[in-house]
């Protein structure tokens, strides 16, 4: 074996150690990361759902509002047309 062969299958071994190092020292975060990622897009996801449900109940509390306020204005309207409360009734004495 020549010296060039063996620096050739020297630099092949040091270069395929080199890769499993890098890869146990920057993979665990890499994974981290893309297991941090997916749980922040599950978040989101939750929050959108949420969001869209206190949307829809917002709009249910409008309506109600909406008809709770006819129904006021339809009573101040019967209120109106009966005239001005009477007195209070007398007192009897017994």
């Amino acid at each position: 074996m020549n010296m060039f062969e063996f620096l050739g299958i020297a630099v092949l071994a040091i270069s395929i150690t080199g890769a499993f190092v890098i890869d146990r020292v920057f993979g665990p975060g890499r994974r981290n990361s893309q297991m941090q990622l997916q749980l922040a897009e599950q978040h989101i996801r939750e929050l959108l759902t949420r969001l869209a449900e206190l949307e829809r109940h917002n709009d249910d509390l409008r309506e109600q509002l909406e008809w709770n306020r006819k129904l006021l204005e339809a009573q101040d309207h019967v209120l109106q047309q009966l005239g001005p409360p009477a007195g209070p009734p007398p007192l009897s004495r017994v």
